[in-house]
């Protein structure tokens, strides 16, 4: 690969001026420097107060150069990057096999150009559609598709929030059922408004067997959403400000305590907070009371249950005990009965269907 010599100066005046930059073997510290130029796809959905995972507050404090990576969280950074640098070809070869599409590599960093504060790299641009594919995309997209598209490709372990295919014995990977993450669906769409492409799909590796696929269509009205709000937020960043934190974000009690370590000894007054003191009182009341009635109920089960292995409910759920056993570490071995609900399997079915008949019987 032939190195990529250019200046952070230099890049960053291209990338404003055309709106585009190569980045094949660009040194990562220029990289960096024109990821500080607005705010990329991949940070769409947490910017715009999407995301379950970032908030707009540390992307802004990321954007002024306020907060870094420990060296911890800067290892698991380079991993996850240095994996999917791995795969993005193994995923991009298995969707082109299974859909025939022609998917190329895309080697430069975008900006929006009338809302230059867009960024976006693609990992894969689908080009040179021929008719028979184009009937195809039609098909699976819902309508007519027009021009070349993107594929944004994943690589994860789990597939929790990931539709399932529609059919793998006939259509592969497929999935149209529009269940993908929200972040990914964001950053897609991100790329489709700074591209001006019509569609795309994201391609995901799961668990580094498993690849499935998703048509996206670009939502306009979503994308005016993003103009707007990223909008703001850049605004907000050119500044030198940070916006509110966002108390109901899953992720503000762990931001909150970052911000704010230690204490400095003082007390302060907070009456105009009783409120939410007595919400947080009332929560917690409630909760143990509802832990309480749910440790109830399970042993009435339980001593119903006696020594069963199985108890059956009408609506074909089960609790099922069985014993598991653990081996010793710092404490001696020991083992312990767990009991969860569960469905019947077809043996317990017939194992109560025998039951109830012999019961029949008797009577």
């Amino acid at each position: 690969m032939t190195a990529n010599t250019i200046t952070i100066e230099d890049a960053r005046q291209q990338l404003i001026e055309t709106h585009r930059v190569a980045t094949l073997g660009m040194p990562e510290d220029v990289w960096l420097s024109l990821r500080g130029l607005g705010i990329g796809a991949s940070e769409a959905a947490a910017a715009v107060g999407a995301s379950e995972h970032r908030t707009p507050f540390e992307i802004a404090e990321r954007k002024l150069g306020l907060v870094s990576d420990d060296a911890d969280a800067n290892y698991r950074r380079k991993m996850k990057m240095a994996m999917g640098h791995v795969m993005e070809p193994v995923t991009a070869a298995r969707f082109a096999e299974f859909t025939g599409l022609n998917v190329q590599n895309y080697n430069f960093m975008l900006a929006h150009p009338e809302h230059p504060f867009m960024l976006a790299n693609i990992d894969r641009r689908i080009v040179g559609v021929t008719d028979a594919q184009a009937a195809w995309l039609e098909l699976v997209m819902g309508q007519t598709v027009k021009g070349p598209g993107v594929a944004e490709l994943k690589n994860v372990e789990f597939a929790q929030g990931w539709g399932k295919p529609d059919n793998v014995h006939t259509t592969g990977g497929l999935c149209t059922s529009g269940e993908v993450p929200e972040d990914y669906f964001i950053q897609v769409q991100q790329q489709l408004a700074v591209t001006g492409y019509e569609w795309g799909f994201l391609v995901v590796t799961i668990a580094g067997w498993e690849t499935r696929w998703y048509p996206i269509l670009r939502d306009d009205e979503l994308i005016d959403d993003l103009i707007a709000l990223e909008g703001d937020l850049w605004a907000a960043i050119q500044r030198g400000e940070l916006p509110d934190i966002d108390v109901e974000h899953p992720k503000a009690l762990d931001l909150l305590k970052r911000l704010y370590p230690g204490t400095d000894g003082r007390v302060v007054a907070m009456a105009e907070l009783e409120h939410w003191k007595k919400v947080e009182e009332d929560a917690k009341s409630e909760i143990k009371a509802l832990e309480t009635t749910a440790k109830t109920a399970r042993a009435r089960i339980l001593k119903a249950m006696g020594s069963a292995a199985v108890a059956a409910f009408p609506d074909g759920t089960c609790y099922r005990r069985k014993e598991v056993k653990r081996a010793g570490y710092e404490v001696a071995p020991t083992s312990y009965i767990d009991c969860r609900v569960a469905k019947l399997n077809k043996a317990e079915l017939e194992q109560l269907e025998e039951s109830a008949a012999q019961d029949e019987k008797a009577a």
